[in-house]
C-alpha cells in the first residue's frame, strides 16, 4: 500500500474569513502550505496539491492538480485525485491544520490495510480529512456528485470506513491538536502560542 501512497494537500477555497490567501498564511514563520506538505512528504513517497487554479501554485516543487469540480469540496477533489493520476491510495490532508500531528496520521495509515477508508473522530464528529482513502473510493464518489451530493462524510459512510474512536485517537493525539481549522485571524494567533509554546516544529 505504502508503494502507491499519494499524500493530497486540499488548497482549500479563497478563506474569506481569514482575508483570502489561506495557503500562504504564516504560522509560527511558515505558511500554511509549506506545513501540509511536509506532514504529506513525512509519511507519503508521492505528493500533490489540489487546486481550484493550478497557476496560482506553480512556485512549489511537487505536483499540482486542477480540480475538476472547483468550488464543490473536498469529495470533487478526491475524485479528481484518483481521477487523474495513478494513485490507489491517497492520504488526503488540508491545509489549514497546522498543528496535525504525525501519529495520528501514522495511526490512520496503519489502519489502512483491508480497507476502503479509514477516518478520525475528532471532537467535532468525524473528521473526513486527515484521512486516508482507497481508489474503491471513486465510483461512489462519483455517484454521489452526479447526484448533486457534496459531503466527503457521507462518503465514509457508503463505503463501511474504519473510524478511529475516540479513545484510539487520544492515544496519539491527547489533546486534538490535529483539529485545530485555521479559519480566522485569531485561530493563526491560538495556533502560533501553541506551536511555539510545545516545540510542535521540532517534534512529532
Amino acid at each position: 500500500m505504502r508503494a502507491t501512497l499519494t499524500g493530497a494537500v486540499l488548497a482549500g477555497g479563497p478563506g474569506r474569513r481569514l482575508g483570502g490567501g489561506k495557503p500562504w498564511r504564516r504560522v509560527a514563520g511558515r505558511r500554511l502550505i509549506d506545513i501540509a506538505l511536509d506532514r504529506a512528504q513525512e509519511l507519503c513517497p508521492q505528493t500533490l496539491v489540489v487546486a481550484a487554479d493550478a497557476a496560482e501554485f506553480a512556485e512549489l516543487e511537487c505536483a499540482v492538480l486542477a480540480d475538476r469540480w472547483p468550488g464543490q469540496g473536498p469529495l470533487a477533489a478526491l475524485a479528481t485525485i484518483f481521477l487523474d493520476t495513478p494513485a490507489t491510495s491517497v492520504l488526503l490532508l488540508p491545509v489549514d491544520a497546522p498543528m496535525m500531528r504525525p501519529a495520528l496520521l501514522k495511526r490512520v495509515l496503519e489502519l489502512s490495510q483491508g480497507q476502503k477508508a479509514v477516518a478520525p473522530q475528532g471532537p467535532g464528529g468525524v473528521e473526513a480529512l486527515m484521512s486516508w482513502y482507497g481508489r474503491d473510493c471513486l465510483e461512489p464518489a462519483r455517484l454521489m456528485l452526479r447526484q448533486g451530493e457534496r459531503r466527503l462524510r457521507l462518503l465514509l459512510n457508503r463505503v463501511g470506513a474504519r473510524i478511529m474512536t475516540r479513545q484510539e485517537v487520544a492515544a496519539v493525539d491527547p489533546d486534538d491538536l490535529s483539529f485545530v481549522n485555521v479559519n480566522f485571524p485569531e485561530d493563526l494567533e491560538r495556533a502560533e502560542r501553541e506551536i511555539l509554546q510545545r516545540g510542535l516544529f521540532d517534534t512529532p
